[in-house]
């Protein structure tokens, strides 16, 4: 089996070139966003992007330096033409599984343009895939996934720009990172699943990404698109608000909708709230981080760490990461924010789209209602609507599962479907809150997680000016206060609703606890110590680290300082 180590993997984008065209981007333009969706437009494709080093221009001097089994142990340059037409990938042979890569002083990073557009995104990804085959919001995986062994990433340099992560990847073996600075990745710097020996010593991240524009119902409207465009082949149409709608109309919308996203970030750098008052009540993010988990390291066992905190390490060891090493590693100004989405639910089951976005009815930072009105009538919007129909094509059998759109996820209920078809049917929807866009587990914010691990050790590192913004939790008073002296809205448009439910995960000992406003300086659960062979000695200790200060500014209501969990200068260990 062959080894491969992929620099930016891409998650498929399905941009469609009628964004293309409303943009006025053309395809000759090898650093345009949308070339590789024109090319090829009646497939699905995996978006190209442009990684820009250090603004260089000319093919030399090298960009990167790699170092591989491949080439006898000489080093092989990479150039920025390397990039210009998308993903770098590094395929070695069976006798050839290991890569060094010298950064060389440069920075490697996701340019602006595709950190908008495509929403899950890895400068360096360590596998084939992104997911394991069964996880994600699709099925990559079509083969066995193939996974980097003994990686070796060595600055000095940069790993800048990201849309999702510095580093991922699942059931790696010997992964080490040394000596390399962080910057503007918006989920994690590094996140390894299933990872048998790590190694994340010296490296530095002066900060996240603080300038993210938009929040997850922006990927909503952006998955949610190939579905639209494979019915526009059937002339598919369905009432709407009483309306026939046609699939045409519906998709025209939704593409509109993000190109102005897309001409207004591009030229000032967040939403025009005047020019587009739509699309900033559904798309903007107030607080500029990203709107989900946020961490600078996260070690965790087999899958993606979407659900809750682990309470018991898996017995089985294959799906647990092993020989964990994170040590003097300098951590600043770390700003998360997680924005709980209170979703709704029809006879138990979570209402989400086909992509597992959930169809958001509330919008929490105004309790304003976005897709229906005080009364309970459907008004939509252009992600419901969309959400919606797609939902009623798979139900009348118009769309099938297959490899590119697959349907098993979508859960909309046919009373949904029915509501939002006739004008004068009301909803009156249960909400189960502790969850965001994608209703992954709100587990708050973690600077460095480690969890599902076998033999650990963290020690050394400086965690400094950590902050979270989030907060207070929906549906309780002190959220429904913010809004009791706001007469900014009309009154028809606040929402008055209640968690009837929660997603069940962050919290043991509690299962209605919304931990959004939760901060952790390092955090390490469902662990064990690991056997030395020879000597006896355990693995399995945090010592020697400085959590210098934590932050919690005030954001409208107090923050729930009380469940604050650290470890400062504290020894611990995994006996």
């Amino acid at each position: 089996m062959s080894t491969r180590c992929l620099i930016s993997i891409l998650a498929a984008s399905f941009l469609s070139s009628d964004i293309n065209n409303i943009l006025g981007t053309g395809t000759g333009n090898p650093s345009s966003i949308f070339a590789a969706a024109a090319a090829n437009k009646n497939k699905r494709t995996s978006m190209m992007m442009t990684i820009m080093l250090c603004r260089l221009i000319s093919t030399f001097p090298p960009l990167l330096k790699l170092k591989s089994s491949q080439t006898g142990g000489s080093d092989k340059c990479l150039f920025q033409s390397d990039f210009d037409h998308g993903t770098h990938i590094i395929s070695e042979s069976v006798a050839a599984p290991d890569v060094t890569l010298h950064l060389n002083g440069y920075t490697i990073q996701q340019d602006a343009s595709h950190a908008l557009l495509q929403r899950f995104f890895a400068v360096i990804e360590l596998a084939s895939a992104p997911f394991i085959s069964g996880a994600g919001p699709a099925q990559f995986v079509s083969d066995a996934l193939v996974s980097a062994t003994n990686f070796k990433l060595q600055g000095p340099g940069v790993i800048g720009r990201s849309s999702h992560h510095g580093i991922h990847g699942n059931n790696n073996v010997d992964v080490v990172i040394n000596n390399v600075v962080f910057r503007d990745f918006e989920v994690a710097a590094v996140s390894l699943n299933n990872v048998k020996g790590l190694d994340i010593v010296n490296c530095n991240i002066p900060h996240n990404r603080q300038d993210v524009p938009i929040l997850g119902s922006f990927s909503a409207a952006k998955q949610i698109l190939p579905y639209l465009k494979a019915l526009k082949s059937s002339s598919y149409s369905m009432p709407l608000r009483g309306r026939v709608t046609t699939v045409t109309e519906v998709y025209d919308a939704i593409v509109s909708s993000i190109a102005n996203v897309y001409r207004d970030v591009m030229n000032t750098g967040f939403i025009d709230e005047y020019a587009h008052p739509d699309e900033y009540k559904l798309f903007n993010n107030p607080h500029r981080v990203v709107d989900g988990p946020c961490y600078a390291f996260l070690v965790h066992g087999k899958g993606p760490a979407v659900g809750g905190v682990g309470f018991a390490m898996t017995r089985d060891i294959d799906a647990a990461s092993t020989n964990v090493n994170i040590a003097n590693n300098n951590i600043e100004n770390v700003v998360c924010f997680t924005n709980e989405v209170p979703a709704s639910v029809v006879d138990g089951i979570v209402q989400n789209d086909a992509r597992g976005a959930i169809v958001q009815l509330v919008n929490t930072f105004t309790n304003e209602y976005i897709a229906m009105d005080g009364l309970g009538r459907y008004t939509g919007n252009v992600i419901t609507d969309a959400q919606i129909m797609v939902a009623k094509a798979i139900r009348d059998g118009v769309l099938v599962d297959d490899n590119i759109l697959q349907t098993g996820v979508n859960t909309i209920d046919v009373g949904m479907i029915d509501w939002a078809m006739n004008p004068e049917l009301v909803f009156d929807p249960k909400f189960r809150c502790n969850g965001d866009s994608m209703h992954h587990v709100v587990k708050g914010s973690i600077i460095i997680r480690v969890e599902d691990t076998q033999g650990f050790s963290i020690k050394g590192n400086t965690i400094n000016a950590a902050s979270v913004v989030s907060g207070p939790a929906s549906s309780t008073p002190e959220y429904f206060s913010l809004f009791q002296s706001d007469n900014s809205l009309p009154d028809a448009n606040q929402a008055s609703w209640t968690c009837e439910t929660y997603h069940f995960g962050a919290s043991i000992e509690d299962g209605s606890e919304q931990q959004l406003a939760n901060l952790r300086g390092i955090s390490v659960a469902a662990v064990s110590s690991k056997v030395k062979n020879g000597n006896g000695n355990a693995i399995g200790k945090i010592d020697a680290s400085d959590i210098q200060t934590i932050l919690f500014p005030t954001l409208k209501a107090t923050l729930q300082t009380s469940s604050l969990e650290l470890i400062s200068k504290e020894s611990l260990k995994g006996y």
